[in-house]
Formats: C-alpha cells, structure tokens, sequence
C-alpha cells in the first residue's frame, strides 16, 4: 500500500474508534432515562443532532424537533411553583 492508502486506513480507524467511544457516552448518558423526553434531553447535552436523536430512538425528526422546542420552551418559563412577593409601600 502506498503512504495516501495507510493514511485513509488509519483515519478510518480513528473514526470507529471516535465512533465507538460516542455510542458509550450516549449509552451512559441514557441511564436512568425514564421517558423519551428525557433520552432526548441528554442526547442533546451529549451535542448530537435531532436527525441522530431520532434514528437512535426510532422515531421521526418532527418528533424530536418538537420534543427540543418543548425543553428549549420550559427552560425560559419561570416556575409558577412560588410566586414572586411584591414590596409594599
């Protein structure tokens, strides 16, 4: 083989391996998850994309695009759990 055929073969191995170690992080990552809201959530903190997300989880990007902008919206929602108390006077 010549230098460019080892160097195509080396990085192709370094892919797998890059590739490899990703799915172990994701796996981690899905630990606990008990609804795929939440499987989704930390796929995304693991930084993969919806397209990803949704060929893991067997379902349809829409469903992961809508399940994103869900979290993305309860995230700039304040909890209505205790109310803001105004000062008087």
């Amino acid at each position: 083989m010549d230098d460019n055929a080892n160097v195509v073969e080396a990085l192709q191995q370094i892919a797998n391996a890059l590739g490899e170690i990703a799915n172990a992080l994701v796996g981690n990552a899905l630990r606990g998850a008990k609804d795929q809201i939440q499987k989704i959530a930390r796929m995304k903190e693991c930084g993969l994309q919806n397209a990803e997300i949704a060929r893991r989880l067997g379902t349809t990007a829409n469903t992961v695009n809508v399940a994103v902008h869900s979290l993305k919206r309860k995230k700039k929602t304040p909890s209505k759990s205790k109310p803001k108390r105004r000062a008087l006077g």
